[in-house]
């Protein structure tokens, strides 16, 4: 399975993806989005994401997928190998999990994003 990862490094969530790639020994190839030089709102880029943010996967050519969480659980749960801790198989667990998730994207990715806005917007 080839999988292509778009990313900043300057992302949190782009950072997210790398590292859980590495950690659990992901073969993939990371394709920098420079968003200084707003290549995530290029037709090309468009194309693959249409919110034009990172990270965005896209496995054999095909199907493409963006936001950092739906990319950790794909991950999971399409790659052999990938610890079942970080995604359980169990219900409750993975519902413990996914409200994490939505805490944390709700909270406190809102905070960052809101203080990068004002220093560089």
């Amino acid at each position: 399975m080839a999988m292509k990862v778009y990313v900043n490094r300057m992302s949190q969530p782009s950072r997210a993806v790398l590292i859980f790639c590495k950690v659990n020994g992901i073969d993939y190839e990371e394709i920098l989005v420079d968003i200084s030089k707003h290549k995530h709102v290029a037709p090309e880029y468009k194309a693959i994401n249409p919110m034009c943010q990172v990270s965005t996967v896209v496995v054999d050519g095909k199907f493409k997928l963006f936001e950092s969480q739906a990319i950790l659980i794909y991950i999971c749960c399409a790659f052999p190998g990938v610890a079942s801790h970080w995604y359980p198989n169990d219900p409750f667990q993975r519902s413990k999990i996914h409200s994490v998730l939505d805490w944390h994207h709700s909270n406190l990715r809102q905070s960052s994003g809101d203080n990068i806005s004002r220093l560089f917007v």
